[in-house]
Formats: C-alpha cells, sequence, structure tokens
C-alpha cells in the first residue's frame, strides 16, 4: 500500500467532511494519539482493523482510502457525489438508473427489437406512487423504423383514473431524449422517487383527467423529466401501429 498516498487522501476527505481527528478519533473507536501517528507520517504500518474504522466514519471503501480504487476516475467521481446526496435523491437515481439498465440490457438483444414496459404494481396514490414495479418486454420489432428509433421504453397504465384519455392496458412509450414541448405528456420523478405523468402546460404541470395534484410552474424545477409520451399502443395489436 502506498502510505503516503493513504494520509494524503485521509487529509482530503477530513477536509471535506470538516471532521477534525478528535471527532474522527471518537466515531472510529480510535485513539486521536494513533490518528496523529498515521496522517503525519510516524507510522509506518496502519493495521487493517484501524483502516477499517476510518473507512467506515468516512463512508468509502478501503480501495478509495489505498489508492487501489477499482473504478475509473469519472466512475470514482460519480461515486463520490452520491455519498453525499440525500437518501430521496438516491432513490430518485436508482429508479432511473434501473430505467436505463433496462433499456440498455433489451435493446442489446440481437434478431428483435425489445423495449422495457414499467408495469406498477401495488396501492395506487397519487404521483403513479405504487407499492413496487415489474419490467415487462414489449416487441417492437414491427414498429415503423421513424417509431421504433426514438422508443426508448412503455409503462402499461393499470388504472381507470385517467379514464377517457388512457384506459387500463394502454401502453405509453416514451423517449429520454425528445424535449418537452408545452401540451406534451411527460413522465416525471421526484426528489422522493415518486412518479407522475403530466400534461406539461404554460403555468405548469397538469394532472391527467383531474387525477392528482396541478403542479404550478415555480415548482416544475423539483421534477425530473424521464421521458415524452410519443404514442398510445394496444398490446398485439399491431395495425395500430401503421
Amino acid at each position: 500500500m502506498n502510505l503516503q498516498y493513504f494520509r494524503t487522501t485521509l487529509r482530503k476527505m477530513l477536509r471535506e467532511k470538516k471532521l477534525t481527528l478528535n471527532a474522527l478519533s471518537l466515531q472510529a473507536d480510535l485513539s486521536e494519539d494513533t490518528l496523529r501517528s498515521i496522517i503525519y507520517g510516524k507510522s509506518q504500518d496502519i493495521k487493517l482493523s484501524t483502516m477499517i474504522k476510518i473507512a467506515d466514519v468516512l463512508n468509502c471503501s478501503l480501495d478509495e482510502l489505498a489508492g487501489r480504487s477499482p473504478y475509473s476516475t469519472q466512475e470514482q467521481a460519480i461515486l463520490n457525489r452520491i455519498r453525499n446526496l440525500p437518501e430521496r435523491s438516491v432513490n430518485t437515481l436508482q429508479f432511473i438508473i434501473e430505467l436505463e439498465e433496462h433499456s440498455a440490457l433489451y435493446k442489446s438483444k440481437k434478431g428483435t427489437d425489445m423495449i422495457p414496459v414499467f408495469v406498477p404494481v401495488g396501492s395506487l396514490r397519487d404521483g403513479m406512487f405504487y407499492d413496487c414495479s415489474i419490467y415487462e418486454e414489449l416487441n417492437i420489432s414491427e414498429y415503423p423504423g421513424s417509431l421504433k428509433s426514438i422508443t426508448d421504453f412503455g409503462i402499461r397504465i393499470v388504472t381507470h383514473n385517467y379514464e377517457p384519455i388512457y384506459y387500463p392496458n394502454d401502453i405509453l412509450l416514451f423517449s429520454h431524449n425528445k424535449l418537452p414541448e408545452f401540451h406534451d405528456i411527460v413522465l416525471y420523478i421526484d426528489n422522493d422517487g415518486k412518479i407522475y405523468i403530466r400534461r406539461y402546460l404554460e403555468y405548469g404541470l397538469e394532472a391527467i383527467n383531474g387525477f392528482g395534484k396541478n403542479i404550478p410552474i415555480k415548482e416544475i424545477k423539483n421534477y425530473t423529466a424521464l421521458g415524452v409520451v410519443l404514442k398510445v399502443v394496444k398490446e398485439f395489436d399491431i395495425e395500430q401501429y401503421r
């Protein structure tokens, strides 16, 4: 292990987290003298148990402290930023990562064009927030090329609350990359990981068929757009896609 790297990294992390040696000593259950010996280069042999205690307090891996990170510089930078986020923001990122992961997985299957269809399961509440969710596959190989090329994922409607605009088993096809325009139907996620389907208007986000709350324009900054609805389709009826 590169002890100089370890000491430099430890000092940097203490500064970033605004931790004193005394605070680290108390939280890691290590003597302050031991920590001073480590950080100022007097100790040439650091016990693994000591490193583990320090890493636990700093919420980092042993590899990061020792300069042997298995991650690229970009990956490590992302991980460092995630660690500083509140739990609700991490929940949002987790959903986005899962959605992206499914989209990439299905699009990588050779011979067919598949997209993931997000199927909410459980007790419906405002914000399309469910107890849990599952994913289905939808084969879009026979869709027109213009639609197929920009479709990233779908959501199956499982409630009557959106009638007569959307009906149960309708599948909304979404694009990640299309920027929302006024009057588009857009999928949003808030900082608590709750999902909303809303119409994007000049004054804010309008609830579909009055189901849920309207979101004023000044609050849109608290919501992240995940996709814009491209088309509404019925499963297994290929003629409607043409």
